[in-house]
């Protein structure tokens, strides 16, 4: 099972330089497997690309509305907050944060992380350095290669 991270899925909903290859990725049949953070992450992803003039006044919304509509209609499986995945970021920060070299993890990417264990992903889709480190330290295969 391929997890999303946000950072890769905003690049399905704003055009980037790389969203081809994303989009590429998210034409395999089968369902993403997504955070339920995601939801709040892409949103304000979404706000930040329309604060910085990368997208039209209002498109913010209405990318989040085509977003929230596939999710409602079951194009995305997603791995809902739980004591699992509480307990499993717990352990997500504390194995990154003791490494030798560290894996300088953000709360969210620890929760993202362990969204995708507890989801039983075996890759990881996403274009943050520091989620890819933690991704290949957790046995996840990442996309892009």
């Amino acid at each position: 099972m391929r997890f999303w991270d946000s950072s890769a899925l905003v690049k399905l909903y704003v055009r980037e330089p790389d969203s081809a290859e994303f989009k590429k990725l998210a034409a395999d049949p089968e369902l993403p497997l997504i955070s339920s953070f995601t939801i709040h992450e892409l949103h304000c992803a979404l706000w930040r690309k329309e604060f910085a003039s990368a997208l039209t006044n209002g498109a913010a919304e209405v990318l989040f509305e085509k977003f929230l509509h596939q999710i409602d209609n079951d194009k995305f499986k997603l791995v809902a907050y739980s004591a699992k995945v509480k307990d499993r970021a717990t352990e997500v920060i504390r194995i990154c944060y003791r490494k030798s070299m560290p894996i300088a993890l953000r709360s969210l990417d620890a929760l993202q992380i362990a969204s995708a264990l507890d989801g039983g992903a075996s890759d990881m889709v996403s274009a943050d350095l520091r989620m890819r480190d933690a991704g290949k330290l957790f046995g996840l295969r990442l996309f892009p290669s």
